[in-house]
């Protein structure tokens, strides 16, 4: 049997603190890890950003259940589950992402946790340093083949152990940067590549 690994935001759906800039005119929010690599670092920046603004948890999960999953990225869950296991490693929150785990079906979702009192977001408690390389290490150590899937700089982690990685919807500035990982912007192409690196999808 083989795992297929996926970041969730830029990869499956939009980015939630995109959404929040949106939402509320800040323009801060829309700093991903595409362009601070380090998810501690980014998380004390929106965390510092959201108490200067007064911003509660109720605004974060309002800002998630407004968003859709990215065109395509539906059918195409449907399609891999029909060969593979689908689990979701992301940097987001079990607090805030449960209306897009409802939009996909509720495959397996390995993320952090958010420390909220009376609706404000103390802190986060984060699994690991590098929870998607371990999460991956520790399939693969009961018999798993894992392929993986990501689109930004903390997704370099699975690749590094991966049995086959590869980008979707990479920015060129990233994907570049690596080429000797398959990058792709099509839905189709994504799931032609990883039925070919299947031992066992014919």
């Amino acid at each position: 049997m083989e795992i297929v690994c996926f970041d969730m935001e830029g990869t499956l759906t939009p980015e939630i603190w995109e959404q929040i800039a949106s939402n509320t005119g800040i323009d801060e929010f829309n700093k991903t890890t595409r362009d601070i690599p380090d998810y501690s670092d980014l998380m004390d920046f929106r965390l510092d950003v959201m108490k200067k603004n007064n911003l509660k948890l109720s605004d974060i999960q309002k800002a998630s259940g407004e968003l859709d999953l990215l065109d395509g990225a539906e059918e195409f869950l449907n399609n891999i589950r029909q060969n593979f296991q689908v689990v979701i490693l992301s940097d987001t929150f079990h607090e805030i992402a449960k209306p897009l785990m409802d939009k996909m079906g509720h495959p397996l979702l390995l993320c952090h946790n958010l420390e909220v009192v009376n609706d404000e977001i103390i802190s986060y408690k984060l699994r690991h340093k590098h929870a998607k390389k371990q999460a991956i290490t520790a399939f693969q150590s009961i018999g798993y083949r894992c392929l993986a899937a990501g689109d930004s700089y903390n997704d370099i982690q699975m690749f590094e152990v991966a049995d086959k990685g590869f980008f979707m919807n990479a920015p060129e500035k990233i994907s570049s940067s690596y080429p000797d990982i398959p990058s792709f912007n099509n839905y189709n192409d994504l799931e032609h590549a990883i039925k070919d690196s299947s031992h066992f999808v014919k």
